[in-house]
């Protein structure tokens, strides 16, 4: 099977689509691999870090209550703006940009993991159903972990999206689930697929692929710049801090509007350099020389070793010291830059209910 940047081919293309591996500059002749070093977490330490998720996490870490969504309506949708966008949960995030419609790393199931009951179970609440999401023009995906690629979320899109874009080798899988050859594009990072007025461009990310024991970074992970005509977006996927945003910055930017991840940090050696702290991301945003910056990845999954809460509180502080614009809408919220939205602290009474 080949996955070219102009999608799925048939059979014999099994070779070119290998070479297109082979020849990335990330390909290390067996495995992806970082620009920067990333040490590996060992199983002592994997083991410790699961004993005390599952084990030793004190009371108060999940709200009392769910936190607050507004149901999503297409109707709410102002067809004369040029830029907006809603927060669905985690890093789900669906934008309309240049009237062309993108859904970023589309997670709608109630468990982010492929371990079944033992995985993290959502705790906000996301769409009452896919079917009322309107035709996708492109899913855009990070990468291959469960929670940014989700098989039952993808298979329920397949008939409402016109094209997939994911990094190199995650293709195979999309087509496995039941996406069409020709709905699939595959990017090197520096690669561009163009969408009528919008190129969406691969771009580096210090993070890790897999989903199993045995397929550890055999896909690519990639962040995104998403231009159009009048505005530019980064979509920094999962990623630790890494100076190649630097780079980032100048061949992509400035962005208009960035959304980084904040929330699945830890202090563990291997994993602390692949996910950013909440003030990391925001160094990052201005790394890559972002105006308005958007923070994604808390808020609906139990996924580190703190309270729900610490991710934003942290990231809000920070925002505010260094005197970085930053929206925080909820779960369903519509929002434009220029329009009213996406800035109340909306979390602080449930910080105090937790509490």
């Amino acid at each position: 099977m080949l996955i070219s940047l102009f999608g799925c081919t048939t059979n014999a293309d099994d070779t070119v689509h290998q070479k297109r591996i082979e020849e990335s500059q990330q390909w290390n002749g067996g495995k992806f691999q970082n620009p920067e070093r990333v040490p590996d977490v060992g199983w002592a330490s994997s083991l410790k870090m699961f004993w005390n998720y599952f084990f030793n996490k004190p009371d108060g870490f999940l709200p009392e209550s769910p936190l607050p969504a507004i149901p999503f309506d297409i109707a709410q949708w102002d067809n004369n703006q040029g830029l907006q966008f809603v927060w669905l949960g985690h890093t789900t995030f669906l934008i309309k940009i240049d009237d062309k419609l993108v859904l970023t790393d589309p997670m709608f199931s109630q468990r982010a993991g492929a371990f079944g009951w033992l995985s993290p179970k959502r705790y906000s609440k996301t769409l009452a159903s896919v079917d009322i999401l309107p035709m996708i023009d492109v899913v855009l995906i990070t990468h291959n972990h469960p929670d940014h690629l989700d098989e039952d979320s993808i298979k329920v899109l397949i008939t409402k999206t016109r094209k997939f874009i994911a990094p190199l080798g995650v293709g195979e899988l999309l087509e496995e689930w039941g996406v069409s050859k020709k709905k699939i594009f595959e990017l090197d990072w520096w690669q561009t697929k163009s969408i009528d007025n919008l190129a969406i461009t691969a771009a580096p990310a210090k993070h890790t692929s897999e989903r199993g024991v045995f397929d550890k970074n055999m896909t690519l992970w990639a962040s995104y710049g998403i231009r159009g005509k009048k505005h530019n977006l980064y979509l920094s996927g999962d990623s630790g801090w890494h100076e190649g945003l630097y780079e980032i910055g100048e061949r992509l930017g400035p962005f208009d509007l960035t959304f980084f991840e904040i929330g699945a940090y830890s202090n563990l050696k291997g994993q602390m350099e692949v996910h950013y702290t909440p003030e990391q991301a925001l160094k990052a945003h201005q790394a890559v020389r972002g105006k308005l910056i958007v923070p994604s990845g808390w808020g609906t999954f139990d996924l580190g070793l703190f309270p729900w809460y610490e991710p934003i509180e942290r990231f809000s502080t920070a925002a505010n010291q260094a005197g970085i614009d930053i929206l925080t809408p909820k779960i369903g919220e519509v929002v434009g830059p220029g329009k009213v939205g996406g800035r109340e602290v909306w979390w602080k009474p449930f910080i105090n209910m937790t509490e």
